[in-house]
């Protein structure tokens, strides 16, 4: 797992923590020195459900969501990640880290069942319900990416990265349609370089340029847990984790999305942003 620099998230629902105690150090691997340091930071922003259902019961205090974060026999087993496999003729090459699919419990909850799945990735469990807690998730506003990262920071890191240079997730927030040629180059690149690195990341996408047949237009969270890279390292298909129960996976190659799709559905999303 990489040391993770600056700013920036991709998803849906998040927020606040008070009480919020850092996971225990030897529960984590050590983050490596090595990446680039990146000065922007952008604000984050809250994001749209992407249905509506009846509420969860909200707990009451962040410190129940705490202890079931904390607690070593609530947490499952992650499935080990794959390294990356080459094509020996074509020069393919396909990084994927298994991961836990969740699906959300209500309209409102991509952004805890994406937190969910992120969090399985690196060995630790906690109820959506509890995440929804601890990021403040709301059935109207959704959930905010600075709090996403913040959360995956404090549990996966120890805590949230004090400066530009520190470990932690970042989050990233732009404008729908205005997402530009470098915004897209730097999000494939540190895509890349997570995965490269072990990590996983979040992003966020508009519903109907994903999946078209869904006559849905809105903000929606998913999870990136693998790519395709051709010969020169160019990123061909991006792999994701849906959390939305209107997303069937029938076979493998519905978890696959071309690169330019992809990309294009972020910058149709109403609410772009990525966590890295």
């Amino acid at each position: 797992m990489k040391r993770k620099w600056m700013t920036v998230v991709w998803l849906v629902c998040l927020a606040g923590c008070g009480s919020m105690q850092p996971m225990q150090p030897g529960e984590h691997n050590e983050p490596a020195d090595g990446e680039k340091s990146d000065t922007r930071a952008d604000e984050g922003f809250v994001t749209a459900p992407l249905a509506e259902e009846d509420p969860v019961q909200d707990t009451d205090t962040h410190a129940e969501a705490n202890a079931a974060l904390s607690d070593p026999a609530a947490e499952t087993e992650s499935p080990e990640a794959e390294g990356p496999n080459a094509d020996e003729d074509t020069g393919i090459r396909t990084i994927v880290h298994p991961v836990t699919r969740s699906i959300q419990e209500t309209g409102w909850y991509c952004g805890p069942a994406v937190m969910q799945m992120l969090l399985g990735h690196y060995g630790l469990y906690a109820a959506q319900t509890d995440l929804a807690a601890l990021l403040n998730t709301s059935r109207v506003t959704g959930t905010e990416y600075t709090d996403m990262a913040r959360v995956a920071s404090v549990h996966v890191f120890g805590q949230e990265p004090a400066d530009d240079r520190a470990s932690g997730f970042r989050a990233w927030t732009g404008t729908t349609g205005q997402m530009t040629v470098q915004d897209h180059a730097q999000f494939l690149d540190r895509m890349r370089q997570d995965l490269e690195g072990g990590d996983v990341l979040s992003t966020a996408v508009d519903v109907h340029a994903l999946y078209p047949d869904l006559a849905i237009h809105g903000s929606h969270v998913v999870l990136v847990n693998g790519v395709e890279l051709d010969e020169a390292g160019g990123i061909r298909q991006i792999r994701i984790e849906d959390p939305s129960y209107l997303v069937d996976y029938a076979s493998e190659e519905d978890h696959w999305f071309a690169t330019d799709r992809f990309l294009e559905a972020m910058n149709r999303c109403p609410e772009p942003g990525y966590i890295w």
